[in-house]
């Protein structure tokens, strides 16, 4: 995780996590905070027992006067920023004023003295994000270089000619529960054909409610879910292990070697044989 005080009262945060659980929320306090996922997914869980998740380009504004009580990673990565705005400090400071730029008008802009707002990509917002990030991938980013994009996004924040879409779709605690059985149940296992119906009878969903929860929560639909992870545990063992290719493919479900082949391709990028290749010639150097 990486801060930089941008202005008084400004800071930028940039986190990169590997993990699955981030954080139980503590205290409220009068601090804005501006959340964007750039890869991975996030999940925000709040008092009244719903939840919500930002999938890539997702950004969420909210006061830690009305905070998530836990937060977490369901894919178990996470890279994205957040602008945290502190007004009593932005108030005594003077380098945003000649810009306009207040806390409080953005409180006032996305009600945040009630909830936590989540907005859809937004192509306006997402190339000074995508210029941030590539900044950011710099031995030594430039402090005015921050100032300058970071400004950038708070004026667009602010503005009233921008209009962001609204995601509304909260899933209950229950729900998100058994779509998470529902995952485990998926990935026990792999040699099994999946029945989605039969699933969802078992965990007292809909195939409906499976189906669309599912993709809320792990941003793809369930098949698509299990056969990335599938793909990914079998390059590890391509990489670590000198078993044959079709015996990998039957231990991922797949009888057919050029099935497999293609559903590797399709996810990692080549087929399994010249992928083995490439990483044992990569260990030899």
């Amino acid at each position: 995780m990486w801060v930089y005080d941008i202005f008084s009262g400004v800071q930028l945060m940039v986190v990169d996590f590997a993990i699955e659980s981030c954080f139980r929320g503590s205290g409220k306090e009068n601090v804005i905070g501006i959340n964007h996922c750039e890869k991975g997914r996030y999940e925000c869980a709040f008092d009244n027992k719903s939840y919500i998740y930002l999938g890539e380009g997702d950004i969420a504004i909210n006061s830690q006067l009305h905070p998530p009580v836990a937060s977490s990673f369901p894919l178990k990565y996470f890279y994205g920023s957040t602008i945290l705005l502190f007004p009593e400090i932005m108030k005594r400071g003077h380098e945003l004023q000649a810009f306009q730029i207040s806390a409080e008008k953005i409180v006032e802009k996305y009600s945040l003295n009630t909830e936590c707002h989540v907005y859809r990509w937004n192509a306006e917002i997402e190339h000074v994000y995508q210029e941030l990030y590539a900044h950011l991938t710099l031995p030594h980013p430039s402090l005015p270089f921050l100032r300058l994009k970071v400004l950038e996004l708070l004026y667009h924040f602010q503005s009233k000619q921008i209009v962001f879409e609204e995601n509304r779709e909260y899933l209950s605690g229950a729900t998100v529960e058994r779509i998470k059985h529902v995952k485990e149940h998926l990935l026990q296992d792999m040699t099994q054909r999946t029945n989605l119906k039969e699933l969802a009878l078992e965990h007292g969903l809909s195939l409906t409610q499976l189906k669309d929860g599912f993709r809320q929560v792990y941003g793809e639909s369930p098949y698509a879910y299990l056969r990335n992870y599938k793909m990914h545990q079998a390059a590890q063992l391509l990489r670590q292990t000198d078993q044959k290719i079709s015996e990998i493919a039957l231990m991922m479900g797949y009888e057919n070697p050029s099935k497999f082949s293609e559903a590797f391709y399709a996810v990692i990028g080549c087929k399994p044989k010249a992928y083995r290749k490439t990483q044992k010639s990569s260990n030899t150097v």
